[in-house]
C-alpha cells in the first residue's frame, strides 16, 4: 500500500449515486444486506474509480481489472467506512477506494485496515528477497502493528496469487520486459520500493541473473 491521494468527485455523481442512496436511505435508514444489494449504485461509480485512480487498487497498488469476477486482479467498490457502520457514507465518492474484489471480500465490515487516503510514504516496505510486504522497521511498535494488521487482514503475504504476481512483476522488469515507466503506471507499489531501495544499483544485477538461471 502506498499513499493515494483522494480524486475530485465526477460531476455526474451526485445525480447517479448519491440522489439516488439519499431516497433509498429515506425509506429504508438501515438497510439489511439483501436491501444493500437492491440499491447498489455505488457499482455505477465503478468506471469512474479507474478512471480517476489510473485502474490501480488502492490496496495493493497494483492493476486492476474492469471487470468483476473472482481472477486476482477484478475490481470493485470498496467502502472504507462500511456501509452497515455508516449508511450515509455508503453512497459517498469520499469513502470510496477503488479495490481488487478479493481484497474487498476480506475488508469486508473490518475496521482495521489502514487507509490509503491518509497513511504516509513507506509505511508499507517490500522485501524483494522474499516479495513478502514488511511495515517499515522505522516505525513505533504501535504503527507496526497497523501495518501488520492490514496486512494481515488482506492477506497480502498469505495469498500465494498475490506473491507470485509481485515476483512476476520484478522477473519482467530484470529480464528487460518491462520498462520502470510500466511499473509505475501499473504496480507503483513495486515501483516506488525499487526507488527506495536503488533497486537498479544494489539488487538488479543479482536478480537478474537468478532469474535468467531459472526456467
Amino acid at each position: 500500500m502506498i499513499p493515494v491521494t483522494q480524486a475530485a468527485e465526477p460531476p455526474d455523481f451526485d445525480a447517479n449515486v448519491r440522489q439516488r442512496g439519499l431516497v433509498f436511505l429515506a425509506r429504508v435508514p438501515n438497510p439489511n444486506g439483501n436491501q444493500w444489494n437492491s440499491h447498489s449504485y455505488w457499482a455505477d461509480a465503478l468506471g469512474d474509480l479507474h478512471t480517476s485512480y489510473d485502474d490501480v487498487c488502492a490496496y495493493c497498488g497494483s492493476f486492476t481489472l474492469r471487470a468483476a469476477g473472482s481472477v486476482p486482479e477484478s475490481s470493485s467498490v470498496d467502502h472504507y467506512i462500511p456501509k452497515q457502520t455508516d449508511p450515509h457514507s455508503a453512497y459517498e465518492w469520499d469513502n470510496y477506494r477503488l479495490c481488487r474484489a478479493r481484497l474487498n471480500h476480506r475488508k469486508d465490515n473490518h475496521q482495521d485496515v489502514l487507509d490509503p487516503f491518509t497513511i504516509p510514504e513507506g509505511w508499507f516496505q517490500l522485501d524483494f528477497r522474499t516479495f513478502l510486504i514488511r511495515p517499515s522497521p522505522a516505525l513505533a511498535p504501535g504503527e507496526r502493528e497497523l501495518v501488520s494488521a492490514t496486512i494481515d487482514r488482506l492477506q497480502l503475504n498469505a495469498d500465494s496469487d498475490y506473491v507470485d504476481e509481485r515476483v512476476r512483476v520484478v522477473r519482467a522488469y530484470c529480464l528487460q520486459k518491462a520498462t520502470f515507466e510500466d511499473l509505475s503506471r501499473r504496480y507503483p507499489f513495486i515501483a516506488s520500493e525499487m526507488t527506495r531501495q536503488n533497486f537498479d544499483v544494489d539488487l538488479l544485477p543479482s536478480m537478474s541473473t537468478g532469474f535468467k538461471m531459472r526456467p
